[in-house]
């Protein structure tokens, strides 16, 4: 079994925020599903087994339930596993007081890092203030923090930190290419919802172009994956495809239980291509942006019309159609 050794745990996709840049397409309408007691207990397990010494959390939201959080970090904490840190937007830090007492419960199970997201993005959905608040806090109680990403702090603070912004009043401050000039700033790795902007980055190019067996970095090394609250490792980098984490990180990718992982693997893009073909996918006479555009259109006509166990979540495709 191979060890992940940079690597998160997903507790739920539902989330306070639709951002623009999302690799996991989350939203407030994604299922409210949260990582069980039980699954918590199996993933801590098989974490250890791999010789995984720590791992992030993130989400979603993970915020969004309290107690499934609190019951996360005490399985992982039984099977000496790490928190290197937690993810949040600072949603709930509205209230001083409310936060504070999650705080101090995070302190007593031994978290002392969280991870702090501001940028032009998060600021639709959630006021600068609540995550200025969050800072402050942590600063107050001793906890170690960061701001992902700080560069966008001072322009932000442009803006009426108390309420969100609109796409329209963040052009009047940030300029008409601010979506794209976050991108490029931010060093995205363009894919789920920041695929939606790939083509005004990269511009267009045939699927030919992208059809290579060109080996795939996220999917053969995973010595950074995601783990969900369902069970399945999700490779870094490749929203949308997934396999039950302890076939991935034994490297049992069985071409009848994961034919478009499995192909993915052995020939890249090239392989895929050929069987979506089959299928009956037809590429778009204008082309795609990157590899990975290529990539997930083929896997969303796939999920659609020829499902597998390895494409999913079913609201990844659902969010991504959705835009």
């Amino acid at each position: 079994m191979k060890t992940p050794i940079s690597s998160g745990v997903i507790t739920n996709y539902n989330c306070t925020a639709s951002c623009r840049h999302c690799m996991f397409a989350s939203s407030p309408e994604c299922k409210k599903d949260y990582m069980t007691r039980d699954m918590a207990e199996n993933v801590a397990s098989l974490l250890e087994r791999a010789g995984t010494i720590s791992v992030h959390i993130g989400g979603g939201e993970p915020f969004m339930d309290f107690d499934g959080l609190c019951t996360l970090i005490q399985a992982l904490n039984r099977h000496g596993i790490g928190i290197d840190y937690i993810e949040t937007n600072g949603y709930w830090a509205n209230d001083e007081e409310f936060a504070k007492r999650r705080l101090e419960v995070l302190k007593r199970l031994g978290v002392y890092t969280i991870m702090v997201s501001v940028d032009p993005f998060h600021i639709e959905y959630v006021p600068l203030e609540r995550a200025l608040k969050l800072v402050s806090l942590l600063q107050k109680h001793g906890f170690d923090y960061f701001i992902w990403q700080q560069r966008f702090l001072k322009r932000l603070m442009a803006l009426d930190t108390t309420k969100t912004h609109t796409k329209e009043e963040l052009m009047s401050v940030l300029g008409d290419d601010y979506i794209t000039e976050t991108a490029r700033e931010y060093g995205l790795g363009i894919n789920g919802r920041a695929l939606h902007f790939a083509p005004s980055l990269y511009g267009k190019k045939q699927a030919d172009v992208f059809a290579t067996d060109d080996e795939c970095p996220s999917l053969t090394r995973p010595h950074h994956c995601h783990i969900d609250l369902y069970g399945n490792a999700i490779p870094s980098r490749c929203t949308g495809i997934q396999a039950e984490a302890e076939d991935y990180l034994c490297g049992n990718i069985a071409r009848d239980k994961y034919p478009v992982l499995a192909r993915l693997i052995s020939g890249g893009t090239k392989e895929l291509f050929e069987y979506a073909k089959e299928c009956g996918f037809v590429p778009d006479k204008d082309g795609y942006a990157t590899r990975c555009a290529f990539c997930f259109a083929m896997r969303e006509f796939l999920e659609k019309n020829c499902p597998s166990q390895d494409l999913g979540p079913a609201d990844f495709y659902r969010q991504m159609r959705e835009k």
